[in-house]
């Protein structure tokens, strides 16, 4: 479980592109047969993926998106910490340093 307190930053090896309506992390490396992956965000995700700056805690930008979506406080912070890991089991996030 993510901790609500803790704070994550982008990782600029990934960039975010607008395509079609969706939004995709692309990630950048050095070699192009590096970059076998793109990863598309939903709604929710796009909207935790913007809020990332390396100085929102989780809990603020929960109280951010609860204020967006009719969902439930739980609901939200169970998609949240899903959408963290994954960012995070792909390095597209990691934690700030304090």
């Amino acid at each position: 479980m993510v901790l609500p307190d803790r704070i994550f930053a982008k990782n600029t090896n990934f960039v975010q592109r607008e395509v079609a309506g969706e939004c995709i992390l692309v990630p950048i490396r050095q070699q192009l047969s590096e970059v076998n992956s793109l990863y598309i965000l939903n709604e929710t995700g796009a909207a935790l993926w913007r809020r990332i700056d390396g100085t929102r805690s989780i809990r603020a930008i929960l109280n951010e998106l609860s204020n967006e979506y009719d969902v439930t406080s739980e609901q939200l912070e169970k998609d949240l910490t899903t959408l963290i890991e994954d960012l995070l089991s792909i390095r597209a996030i990691e934690e700030a340093s304090a």
